[in-house]
């Protein structure tokens, strides 16, 4: 059985007009805050899937490679939140034996590897990294306006260093836990489904960033194929309205859970929640 527990990786800010892109600021800061800057606030809520011997992290977080100024242009720190996140579970990065990454944008990868000394180093050195060969694969051909999403110094790392596998296809990945592939907001963005106590938990990642952008239309302007990712989440979508899949949102500061109903305008938020073991 799955054990399924929340794992915070620390906050950080985008702009909401990024967030949201074409949505209108009327509309979405109704249901989702931002300062007088426009800025909205981000969480990096990783999950911890323990089952037995093995320990398995969906996501890493930022890591601590970026300069002051980008660090203030993102509204994130450099901390160990990660390592003392997993301590307060009585676990340390060691005892992580696999690293499943959704997509190797920066804050959902980068922070598996530290630079101490002008060197880097694995934070989970007994860990398998895992990622889909999709998504590996179009990191060198990404266009100019998605590269600066990747460190390639730190993906090379991984695949070096890390133990980096390649998932091909979807399907069971570890007993109970199974991934998805969708292309719409990066091609070969695994989406990982979990099962425990009975229930399908779906770890939403930049597929649906927030509650907010669980409307069709409702997208992020960092997502690559637009009319992809809304046909994409439309069918996704509609699967966990009819099988009372939870969601279990990555990045909404506010929200950890939702259910999802369907309707004559397509999916609507049911109920959202905090994490109930």
């Amino acid at each position: 059985m799955n054990e399924l527990i929340p794992i915070h990786a620390g906050h950080f800010s985008c702009d909401g007009g990024a967030l949201f892109s074409v949505i209108p600021k009327p509309l979405w800061s109704r249901v989702y805050p931002a300062d007088e800057n426009n800025v909205t606030r981000l969480t990096m809520r990783c999950l911890l899937v323990k089952q037995g011997d093995r320990n398995i992290l969906i996501e890493a977080g930022v890591g601590n490679h970026y300069p002051e100024k980008v660090r203030q242009n993102n509204g994130h720190e450099e901390t160990d939140v990660l390592a003392q996140s997993l301590q307060q579970q009585g676990l340390s990065t060691d005892d992580i034996t696999d690293v499943v990454f959704t997509h190797l944008h920066w804050d959902h990868c980068n922070g598996a590897v530290l630079k101490e000394g002008g060197r880097l180093q694995l934070v989970f050195p007994n860990a398998t990294h895992w990622c889909s060969q999709r998504q590996w694969e179009h990191v060198p051909q990404a266009s100019v306006r998605e590269q600066a999403a990747f460190y390639p110094e730190i993906l090379n790392f991984l695949k070096n260093e890390g133990n980096l596998q390649l998932v091909e296809q979807e399907g069971e990945l570890f007993p109970g836990f199974s991934v998805r592939l969708f292309d719409g907001h990066t091609p070969g963005q695994l989406i990982p489904l979990v099962e425990s106590d009975g229930k399908t938990y779906v770890y939403t990642a930049d597929l649906i960033p927030t509650t907010a952008h669980i409307p069709i239309v409702w997208l992020a302007s960092y997502d690559l194929y637009p009319v992809t990712a809304m046909e994409e989440k439309a069918s996704f979508l509609k699967e966990v309205a009819e099988k009372n899949y939870i969601l279990f949102f990555e990045h909404d500061y506010y929200t950890e859970c939702a259910t999802v109903e369907w309707t004559a305008k397509g999916p609507k938020l049911k109920e959202s929640f905090p994490f109930r073991i």
